[in-house]
């Protein structure tokens, strides 16, 4: 076995190719502008060699044949906007980003069937624009990233959202991909010729591998094919008190038979705790905590009387034809466990009346309005429009919640973010011990345990656990990063896994996998990619080796 070239060297190496592929202005190699690109709230020291921008499938051929020759390797990102999760940072420091936030190409496959075709540049505010010009009444798969976010990035990493489409890989059916020597793979129905079929029917025919570029290293996808969803007659919001740790659990197991029963019509649903519903509705009470601690829990308890929060609260959004949602309030109600409250029901039309009456209040409704935003937000987001609703959370330990509508970009205002995003079955048992050792950790290393619960189908949650911390303070990249470790240790002796990891911690979490899984994810890399071109480690055990 002989050694590769260190990668930045090999990404130097390869250099004038590229800069006589894409010209100066597309090549970037200056060290500010690669350390700014690569800034990331996750705390990521990796830093790119040089920045490459192709606008086509063409030359994204080109540069990959290009380093396949120099066998230097190729970071691919869409927007690099998914917080949290290393943002633009590559996972191998030295490697060539491939930035393909220019590949912004949208079309329409076919109106009737609501099947569109997007590249990695087109964001969720690009596709909600096209759908209002094109006058078509379907829904944007949307998360609460905000609308510069890509479309085809976040289906790829596995996201979801509180659209009918949930689950957006599910809405994706067929792609094209450049594989590491250069070839172009296309899904197998679309390379017979029958786009609107391939782009129809997610499975093809033959073995599935689409799956592969999903959290995969194996192509850079130039376009896929997403299905978008009819907008419901009707679309509402709702909202439950659960009071305390039993009623949680109670509330666990009746969620497999709400949504056995009304899954139809329930997106999902979240439990957010205390701290968590705190984070989005008050200021950090950065004066009353010192640094390296969490609030303490009688100012807790003090600030979610005073605010009206209850120990857990879910949220949930309806949707259905407007002739049976009477029907589906009485259902959630009757499948509700005892100890919770009645739901809390708000449309665009009670938004709007209690905005109506609070113009007639006196003083000291700005806490009211900052709900009505925040559940018209909600609203927005389960309607398809993009929201920027998430983001203002990264900034909240710096003591003022942004406007969710403002521009923000949590890399570059200097926050810090690391998500921790495990699978949790849906059983009350493990659900409580989940929460207790969430919060164990977290307090023991500093950080606020701010824990939701989303609802993925009957059976499962996946947990979003955000692990914010002051990048500035000296030690508090470090804590998040021993938190990070210490959940996924404690999770997973509670059989809770998370479903996607930060850019840098892939390779400690897949170090500890010697299954059969794993193993045939390096037999395939070592076949399509010899010389771990692309996205090493990315998903994968990184070994820059060749025979």
């Amino acid at each position: 076995m002989t050694e590769l070239l260190n990668p930045a060297d090999a990404v130097r190496a390869a250099l004038p190719s590229w800069l006589e592929l894409l010209g100066t202005d597309r090549v970037i190699d200056d060290p500010q502008s690669l350390d700014s690109h690569g800034r990331n709230a996750a705390g990521s020291a990796n830093r790119a060699a040089a920045i490459l921008c192709p606008r086509d499938l063409g030359e994204v051929q080109q540069l990959m044949k290009i380093a396949a020759r120099f066998r230097a390797p190729l970071y691919p990102i869409s927007t690099g906007r998914n917080w949290g999760y290393g943002a633009a940072s590559p996972g191998v420091a030295g490697a060539a980003v491939v930035d393909l936030s220019g590949l912004r190409r949208l079309r329409l496959i076919d109106a009737e069937l609501g099947i569109i075709a997007v590249e990695p540049g087109v964001t969720q505010q690009q596709l909600a624009d096209f759908l209002v010009a094109q006058r078509l009444d379907l829904l944007v798969p949307v998360h609460g990233g905000g609308p510069d976010c890509s479309l085809l990035g976040n289906a790829l990493e596995r996201g979801y959202g509180l659209t009918p489409t949930t689950d957006h890989f599910a809405a994706l059916t067929s792609l094209t991909a450049v594989l590491p020597d250069g070839t172009v793979y296309r899904s197998p129905f679309e390379a017979l010729g029958a786009e609107t079929i391939g782009a129809a029917h997610r499975w093809g025919i033959g073995p599935y591998l689409e799956g592969l570029f999903s959290q995969g290293n194996f192509g850079i996808v130039t376009e896929a094919t997403l299905t978008l969803r009819r907008r419901p007659e009707h679309v509402e919001a709702f909202f439950v008190r659960v009071g305390d740790e039993p009623t949680l659990g109670a509330m666990a197991d009746r969620l497999r038979d709400l949504l056995s029963s009304l899954g139809a019509s329930i997106a999902g649903i979240n439990l957010m705790n205390d701290r968590r519903v705190l984070s989005m509705s008050r200021p950090y009470p950065v004066d009353q905590v010192p640094a390296g601690e969490v609030i303490p829990e009688p100012l807790c308890r003090e600030m979610t009387s005073q605010a009206g929060i209850t120990s857990w609260t879910a949220a949930g959004v309806i949707h259905c034809p407007a002739a049976l949602r009477r029907v589906i309030r009485r259902e959630l109600r009757r499948l509700l466990p005892p100890g919770c409250s009645r739901p809390i029901h708000m449309n665009r039309r009670r938004v709007g009346w209690a905005r109506t009456l609070l113009r007639y209040l006196p003083a000291g409704k700005g806490s009211i309005l900052q709900q009505l935003d925040s559940i018209e937000s909600l609203l927005d987001l389960a309607d398809g429009i993009p929201r920027r609703i998430a983001l203002p959370l990264a900034y909240w330990l710096r003591g003022d919640l942004p406007h969710a509508s403002a521009k923000l970009d949590p890399a570059q205002d200097g926050c810090g973010l690391i998500w921790y995003s495990p699978l949790v079955p849906m059983k009350s048992a493990t659900v409580i011990e989940y929460v207790r050792m969430v919060h164990r950790v977290c307090v023991a290393h500093g950080i606020e345990p701010l824990i939701t619960l989303t609802t993925l189908s009957e059976r499962l949650f996946d947990s979003t656990v955000p692990l914010l911390y002051r990048p500035e303070e000296s030690g508090a990249a470090d804590r998040a990063r021993d938190c990070f470790q210490s959940l996924v240790s404690e999770g997973r002796r509670l059989g809770c896994l998370p479903y996607r990891l930060p850019v840098d911690q892939m390779q400690s979490f897949l170090s500890q996998e010697d299954g059969s899984h794993w193993g045939l994810v390096r037999t395939l890399k070592r076949a399509i990619d010899p010389h771990d071109v692309l996205a090493p480690g990315r998903y994968s055990f990184h070994s820059r080796q060749v025979r």
